[in-house]
């Protein structure tokens, strides 16, 4: 078998000796996670009891969230420890490769397969769906929604299965593996192995390593058992730490430092140059966030937009709200007033559930609980949503409006329709881009037309600079950005809100104690300005 001189760091010795399905290592950008991950699925390789045939089968797949980032990134750290030239690399119709080695101490050897997924080509992530593996390695987790983690949970220890094997033939010389009740084992462990640079503390990586239990649980010391039991997550030590003189200075905790260019210098360079910000999660490995791209809206003002006391309802006027759908579907709460000002009052977020499920037990109980006795202004969703797609045929906004019947489950009687956004045409992205500037750019009454509650915590993280155009890196241009904003964490919240804010933008100003046919004077005087 071929020799590969690796060396783990405290932090990636503790990940090796863990028990637990599913292990997580966060820290600063190299400090060898990736690498520990990969050296983990190696050991956990030749760990595998053999088959009959003393084959040590096993199947992995790695998961980054873009096709750019796998090739350039990913698949690069595999060649770096796995040469091709035991490795061969395919490339099409997926990336995949198989290693084959012989333990020459007692004969039997490796196979081992690597599939290689990116989330942004579909192909890929139904193959992702369908495969039934030993384990799965996220790289870079803060980029991946928690829906995949729970998809891949459920993929993990279904390869190698009896078939591969692993059924007693008396003409062998290998015995198919048994379980402790003497039960075919074909599988000897599973895993799921993530790394990660932090993310913020609003993340589900920061949520479950951090609190024990993600935000949308019901019973959390439950819950907390549950991630006990399953998780593990690590946190390798800061390369650097700042003075009291506020200089940086090398920690001798750290971590993989004789394997950097330049040692402890490879860091004290980034420092120069760069954003605190950009220094206390990269370089520091500390949770936060990083501006990385150009803000959506640098109209927005955060001093001016956002007040620091939360604002109260207005029960004289209706509620509006905007929907986005997918599996992080997101719903925005909001109120415009007489004089055309816009407060948006709430936000609804999710990370791994259907439009049903949200809507079920996070919206309704939400609007009873804090909006009882409201009118409903209306109720714009994704145009998206009224196609096929929720994973069963029916679209979202079919679900919300109980026009299909989902079986086993209860209408949901939300007590209202959702439409679908007008005025946007095939889900113009300028136009809803505009919906909202039309207000940031304006005052009422010598007040800002948009207010934002500070309650709204990812639609705020998303306007100073979390919903962002991604940058593109080109030879020869400095700066050079996508034409869409980037679809991540903040994109669902903010993609609900453009739909609420389309509604005010098209006119919606009604006020309980006008009369109707004055308030539909007022209606259409106001759309004709476009407000």
């Amino acid at each position: 078998m071929f020799t590969v001189n690796y060396a783990a760091g405290p932090t990636g010795a503790a990940l090796h000796r863990s028990k637990k399905v599913v292990r997580g290592f966060m820290g600063p950008v190299g400090n060898g996670k990736s690498v520990t991950c990969i050296m983990e699925m190696l050991r956990m390789a030749q760990a595998q009891k053999p088959n009959v045939n003393g084959v040590r089968k096993t199947r992995w797949v790695i998961i980054r969230n873009t096709n750019e980032q796998l090739r350039t990134t990913t698949l690069n750290t595999w060649k770096q420890w796995i040469p091709e030239i035991i490795s061969p690399v395919v490339t099409h119709p997926m990336i995949r490769t198989t290693l084959v080695q012989e333990i020459k101490q007692d004969g039997t050897s490796i196979e081992m397969e690597v599939y290689f997924i990116a989330l942004d080509r579909p192909d890929d992530v139904k193959k992702l769906l369908s495969l039934e593996v030993t384990g799965i390695f996220i790289n870079e987790a803060r980029e991946i929604p928690y829906a995949v983690v729970k998809a891949a949970r459920e993929r993990i220890g279904r390869y190698p299965a009896q078939v591969d094997g692993y059924v007693d033939d008396k003409e062998k010389e290998y015995k198919a593996p048994r379980g402790p009740r003497g039960e075919l084992k074909p599988c000897t462990r599973k895993a799921l192995l993530m790394d990660t640079n932090p993310p913020d503390d609003e993340h589900w990586w920061y949520q479950l390593a951090e609190l024990g239990y993600l935000k949308t649980a019901e019973n959390t010391q439950k819950a907390k058992k549950e991630t006990e039991r399953i998780f593990d997550f690590f946190r390798g030590p800061a390369p650097l730490i700042k003075d009291k003189n506020g200089d940086y200075q090398p920690n001798p905790l750290a971590e993989n430092i004789a394997y950097l260019d330049g040692g402890y210098q490879y860091y004290l360079d980034m420092i120069a140059g760069n954003t605190e910000d950009h220094i206390n999660v990269q370089v520091l490995g500390n949770y936060g966030t990083i501006k990385q791209g150009k803000p959506v809206y640098p109209e927005y003002n955060d001093t001016m937009h956002c007040p620091p006391k939360h604002f109260l309802p207005d029960p004289s006027l209706p509620i509006c709200l905007g929907w986005d759908f997918g599996l992080t579907p997101a719903c925005v709460i909001g109120q415009m007033t007489s004089t055309g000002q816009v407060r948006v009052l709430s936000e609804l977020c999710s990370e791994d559930m259907g439009v049903y499920q949200f809507a079920r037990d996070v919206v309704k109980p939400y609007l009873a609980r804090c909006f009882k006795g409201y009118s409903i202004g209306f109720s714009y969703g994704d145009p998206a949503g009224n196609n096929k797609g929720e994973g069963r045929g029916e679209s979202a906004i079919g679900i919300l409006n109980d026009d299909v019947e989902i079986e086993g489950q209860e209408p949901l009687n939300m007590g209202f329709t959702t439409e679908k956004c007008p005025n946007i045409g095939n889900n113009d992205i300028t136009k809803r881009l505009n919906s909202v500037i039309s207000f940031l750019t304006r005052l009422v009454n010598g007040s800002p037309a948009f207010m934002l509650d500070k309650r709204c915590a990812m639609l705020r993280k998303g306007f100073n600079g979390g919903y962002c155009y991604k940058r593109v890196n080109v030879v020869g241009i400095d700066e050079k950005y996508r034409d869409k904003p980037d679809k991540d964490k903040y994109s669902h919240p903010h993609d609900a809100l453009q739909y609420l804010m389309v509604g005010f933008a098209g006119g919606f100003v009604k006020d309980d104690s006008i009369e109707q046919d004055e308030w539909e004077r007022d209606y259409k005087d106001t759309n004709a300005l476009g407000y």
